[in-house]
């Protein structure tokens, strides 16, 4: 027997809950925990989803699914009519709008117009499945559910705990889905490796470190006309079509993406240890995030011709050298960033982009330093640069 009123605190799983649970900062470690929480304390529990709605330019929400014999896992929902046409006629909706709790008797054959969800239940040895609406302070509402392969479902001093431990519940979820939308927030506006700093609390102004790294700057052509031609339904897309490709090729070699600036965009690919071995991985790295940029963008103008709409014209640059990275602003606003001598170098080689019409520049310390094969297109004179720089662009692959 489990022996729980509807408010008794002092069950050990409610306990555990509003005690030692906290500890659990990963959502599928939480989840984990309280499953064999649950089961120690003698609730027949073979299946358990937490079902979560975050703030996040891409997720609808994120689940966790834990499952007997199996472990954890973690499912993330995409925006769009796929999740809407899922979630429509399920339990969880129901949950997320503050009804419930729902209560499934699997051991029944199917009815017209059940949720779907039942079927695949039923088919995996569920015989009961409880669905209950977890709140949060802001008045919104999670979702909890929970499922058993015992014979004759869940018995009622199993249900009494699942409803007096919601709260309890509910204080974990909304800890954890606090944290996952601020790391959402930072990675989307600042960037993940400089969220996960700003996190650990390096939010002090003036406070950084010298790093080397490869140093990633582009921007578009004559965006000044196109601002002024294009509508503003247009420009933005454009601007969309533009920095999507960018954004991609970046993170998908280990890039961090700094900042937009305008029509500009600064990134950096962060050298691990300072040998030539690291150096120049980190260099090839960068140059194949160009390169699939460039791609990319040849294959988006290649639409953008045939469905009339502006090309994209860009420049971008390539630079090795030693950066401050930290924060740099005001006592109440601050920019986690990159600033120094290589930051203003690139930017200066980026601008010789339209003058020599290259979509793709390189210094002679990213050439030399990452042994890429490359090309000269000459010395020059660069604004605010003491010596004259040679300028690369890379060799046919």
């Amino acid at each position: 027997m489990l022996d729980v009123t509807a408010r008794d605190e002092t069950h050990p799983v409610i306990r555990w809950l509003m005690t030692d649970a906290r500890r659990h900062a990963d959502p599928s470690e939480f989840l984990e925990a309280f499953a064999q929480r649950l089961r120690a304390a003698g609730a027949d529990v073979s299946r358990i989803t937490t079902g979560v709605p975050i703030l996040h330019p891409q997720i609808f929400s994120f689940s966790g699914l834990w499952e007997l014999g199996k472990g954890t896992t973690e499912r993330l929902y995409r925006t769009g009519p796929a999740s809407t046409s899922t979630m429509s006629n399920s339990p969880i909706r129901i949950a997320y709008e503050g009804g419930g709790p729902v209560r499934c008797d699997l051991t029944v054959p199917a009815q017209e117009g059940e949720f779907p969800i039942l079927q695949d239940l039923r088919g995996e040895g569920y015989t009961d499945y409880v669905v209950h609406s977890v709140p949060f302070a802001d008045g919104s509402h999670k979702a909890l559910s929970l499922a058993t392969r015992r014979a004759g479902g869940f018995d009622a001093d199993e249900l009494k705990l699942f409803e007096a431990m919601i709260p309890a519940v509910a204080f974990n979820l909304e800890v954890q889905a606090l944290r996952r939308t601020a790391r959402t927030l930072l990675d989307t506006y600042v960037g993940q490796q400089s969220g996960g700093r700003v996190l650990e609390g390096q939010i002090q102004r003036g406070t950084g470190e010298t790093i080397r790294a490869v140093i990633w700057l582009c921007d578009l052509r004559g965006f000044t006309n196109l601002s002024e031609a294009l509508s503003r339904e247009v420009l933005i897309d454009l601007l969309n079509c533009y920095f999507g490709p960018m954004c991609d090729a970046v993170a998908s070699q280990g890039g961090e993406i700094l900042k937009f600036i305008g029509d500009a965009m600064l990134a950096i690919f962060p050298i691990g240890q300072d040998t030539a071995n690291d150096t120049g991985k980190t260099c090839q790295a960068a140059l194949i995030a160009a390169e699939r940029a460039q791609a990319a963008l040849g294959e988006e103008n290649e639409r953008r011709g045939k469905a009339g709409l502006p090309r994209i014209e860009y420049g971008l640059a390539l630079h090795l050298g030693d950066v401050m990275y930290g924060n740099i602003g005001s006592d109440t606003r601050l920019d986690f960033t990159v600033i120094g001598p290589a930051v203003n170098l690139t930017a200066r080689i980026e601008s010789m982009c339209g003058q020599l019409g290259r979509q793709l520049l390189l210094s002679s310390e990213f050439v030399k330093s990452g042994e890429i094969a490359a090309k000269s297109v000459g010395t020059f004179s660069l604004k605010g640069v003491g010596a004259d720089q040679e300028i690369f662009v890379p060799m046919p692959g």
